[in-house]
């Protein structure tokens, strides 16, 4: 047998036991996806056996008894009418039964894209919270659990901005400057302060200095809270980080993304030193495709706002 020979023979015998052999390799593939389950990772660090759905099963089982047959046929051990008949009816039943492996793995792959889009920006829509009771806590000195009165700050209520330019010079305050700012003899031990360097820096010192006096500057105002935290460059690129792709509207705050559900949200104090009580603040949302989910940011018994998700 020469070189082309065996070739050829090659070819047939490929041809010949190629696609029974594919149908059992295709059979137990799928059986194997669906006797093993897949492990998933909830949220809350526990873990689920996760099983295909029965069609996995019935598409096995259907795949290896067609190789079976096909090969029974191959080997003329069955060889009748009716096995092409068979054969026929197992090929329709084939394309169906991939037809339904792949609309159910499609499924499961949109079910998975839809769970993971609302974990974003549950989590997303959670730091939009923390974000803004910090900033009312600054300036009121507790949190709210209202949300009504959240979403007013938000809306209508400022947030102190310090335009910061400059560093403050390295040296100490001359006699002159001391006099000018104190009108004491007080010894001058210490460099420069930020508040020495802010107050100087707007008096008749600044023109003649060299060590940057001039330059520095320290000024302080108050912008809307929409503007310095929800439209700032910073939060906006934090919030992409965080995966959620929701504009941000100070409505929307009082809701779980993708549903009508309240976010729930309390408030209480803790005692820390002596006797000094420090505000405390709660508030959860639960996964809208899996109740069992829980995100929680902060605590009631203790002065934290961490997130659940990151412990």
């Amino acid at each position: 047998m020469d070189f082309f020979e065996l070739i050829d023979q090659v070819k047939y015998y490929l041809n010949k036991y190629a696609w029974p052999t594919l149908f059992m390799i295709a059979g137990l593939i799928l059986l194997k996806m669906a006797l093993v389950p897949d492990v998933a990772e909830l949220n809350n660090d526990t873990t689920k056996e996760v099983y295909q759905n029965n069609w996995f099963l019935y598409a096995s089982l259907f795949f290896i008894f067609a190789s079976v047959i096909w090969f029974l046929y191959i080997f003329e051990i069955v060889k009748t009418t009716f096995s092409y008949i068979v054969l026929g009816i197992m090929a329709v039943c084939s394309i169906y039964l991939l037809y339904n492996d792949y609309d159910n793995i499609k499924t499961t792959v949109d079910y998975n894209a839809d769970y993971e889009e609302r974990d974003l920006e549950i989590k997303t829509r959670m730091d939009d919270i923390k974000q803004a009771q910090v900033a009312f806590e600054e300036k009121n000195g507790y949190y709210t659990n209202s949300m009504d009165e959240l979403i007013d700050y938000v809306k209508n209520g400022t947030k102190m901005k310090i335009f910061k330019q400059g560093a403050i010079p390295e040296r100490r305050i001359t006699e002159e400057e001391r006099e000018y700012l104190y009108g004491d003899n007080r010894a001058i031990d210490n460099l420069m302060s930020e508040k020495e360097a802010a107050l100087l820096a707007n008096s008749p010192f600044a023109a003649g200095d060299t060590t940057g006096l001039a330059d520095f500057k320290r000024d302080t105002s108050y912008v809307p809270v929409i503007d310095a935290i929800f439209k700032d460059d910073k939060r906006i690129e934090a919030r992409k980080k965080l995966g959620g792709q929701i504009a941000f509207h100070p409505d929307s705050l009082r809701y779980v993304s993708f549903t009508h559900n309240e976010v729930w949200m309390d408030t209480a104090s803790v005692i820390r030193g002596e006797d000094i009580r420090v505000s405390t603040i709660e508030f959860r949302m639960n996964h809208p495709m899996n109740d069992s989910i829980v995100y929680s940011i902060g605590s009631l018994t203790e002065n934290h706002l961490r997130e659940s998700w990151r412990d």
